[in-house]
């Protein structure tokens, strides 16, 4: 096991609200921690500034927008549980293609066997990732920050227990999205993730199509379907600029956003009490 791991900060609020500053960043996916004030139920409970919030209350929220995150801290009953990463840890999770597990608080991070020294050296280095010698994969994520979020292409075989994945519909959002991946399934191996959203199913767009139509169309290839997914930020970002996603666009030139969209990921907010009601 890793000795990078996610950590669980518990904290309870006070008249002066929980201390910290939770903001989204452009060029990354999820909601971040900006300040932590001291002295407050934030800065006792060991949050920090850069951490990346994975849940709230047990639910994962990696998925969801800046709104949603705030609003489901607001609505806390009793003591809030957040689960975050720093960015190493993040480094890490995301260089083992893992999805954050509220479990790995206590067990830690699993490293495959015959390269944990390396990955582990990796991720710690000096505080921050390795980006010397090569390392393809940061000099990648680094130009995908400064064009913008991509789709992806997830080409699946299936396995002795299927595809691994489980797909389903957002009432709050019009399309399928994956709902859960399977550890160590074709799905988590394709780089699928949970909260995707399907754009094309073997080439074919599903743009509008019903839940049993995309099943469909899914078994409709045999062993083998390739799927092209969004994640939520690039579902945004392609929502503003009026384009639908393609399969050019996963290394092609991206489209540009309309002058007049504004952002949420550019909104900061900070995570206090409400105000008492009239009522």
């Amino acid at each position: 096991m890793s000795e990078l791991r996610p950590r669980l900060c518990v904290l309870e609020k006070e008249s002066g609200g929980y201390g910290f500053h939770l903001h989204g960043e452009k060029g990354k996916s999820g909601q971040f921690i900006r300040l932590v004030e001291p002295d407050t139920p934030a800065s006792a409970a060991g949050l920090l500034a850069g951490d990346r919030l994975v849940f709230v209350n047990g639910e994962n929220v990696e998925g969801e927008s800046h709104q949603q995150v705030v609003t489901r801290i607001r609505n806390t009953s009793g003591a809030l549980e957040l689960i975050v990463v720093d960015p190493d840890t993040a480094e890490l999770l995301t260089k083992r293609n893992l999805q954050c597990r509220k479990e790995y608080v206590t067990e830690g991070i699993p490293v495959p066997s015959g390269d944990r020294d390396s990955d582990l050296e990796d991720a710690k280095s000096n505080g921050s990732p390795d980006r010397e010698n090569g390392d393809t994969s940061s000099q990648r994520s680094e130009k995908e920050e400064r064009e913008g979020p991509r789709p992806r292409l997830c080409h699946l075989k299936k396995g002795p227990n299927g595809y691994g994945f489980n797909l389903h519909s957002d009432k709050s959002r019009p399309g399928q999205f994956i709902r859960a991946v399977d550890a160590d399934s074709p799905a988590q191996r394709a780089n699928l993730r949970p909260q995707d959203r399907i754009v094309q199913v073997n080439g074919v767009s599903v743009i509008g199509m019903q839940h049993s139509e995309v099943v469909a169309a899914i078994k409709a290839g045999g062993d083998e379907t390739t799927l092209l997914v969004v994640d939520l930020e690039a579902d945004e970002f392609f929502k503003r600029c009026n384009v639908l996603p393609s399969k050019e666009h996963v290394t092609g030139p991206l489209p540009v956003p309309t002058p007049e969209s504004v952002s949420e990921l550019e909104e900061d907010s900070t995570v206090e009490p409400e105000p008492p009601s009239d009522d």
